[in-house]
């Protein structure tokens, strides 16, 4: 197997485009202070995690059912380490949608979503909960940059054209 399916690319680009949805979003909710604004902000915010997690494990699954290519580098201690990356940033997707569910569950935002009322807005800064949301989001980014500069290292540099391999349309 030369490339992933074009069902398992498609995924993970939706979840890229998702995660830089939800990341706006975020940086949006805690930028603004307009109670009112944010009120209408949390929903989609919550929805674009929940459905970052259903995709994340639709792709695992998808990944395992389907197959997946060769490894990319004839280097076996590379091999695990992109193994083992790609393992974390499934983990590290979870973590961040978990940690963002038990921040909802436990700092009153959903009374004041159900509501309608923008002054029961908690300040989120006292929730505990919203620091290992945080803690996540920033090992995620970590890992999506050594990804990503591994991905283009291996285009530009390697010349393997590894990124045919994830494309939906291949180039």
């Amino acid at each position: 197997m030369k490339q992933y399916s074009k069902r398992t690319a498609f995924i993970h680009w939706l979840i890229f485009l998702l995660v830089i949805a939800a990341l706006y979003l975020g940086h949006e909710l805690d930028a603004s202070k307009n109670t009112a604004q944010k009120l209408s902000m949390f929903p989609v915010h919550f929805l674009i995690g929940d459905l970052v997690l259903l995709l994340v494990l639709l792709r695992i699954y998808f990944r395992k059912r389907d197959g997946e290519p060769a490894p990319a580098n004839a280097n076996p201690l590379l091999n695990k380490i992109a193994a083992g990356t790609h393992v974390l940033l499934n983990l590290s997707l979870i973590a961040v949608a978990v940690s963002g569910v038990a921040t909802a569950a436990t700092s009153g935002v959903i009374e004041a979503l159900k509501k309608g009322d923008p002054n029961l807005i908690p300040d989120f800064d006292k929730v505990d909960a919203k620091e290992f949301h945080e803690l996540f989001i920033g090992i995620m980014l970590l890992l999506v940059a050594f990804h990503v500069a591994a991905a283009l290292y291996h285009q530009f540099v390697v010349k393997d054209k590894l990124l045919r391999r994830i494309m939906v349309r291949r180039f």
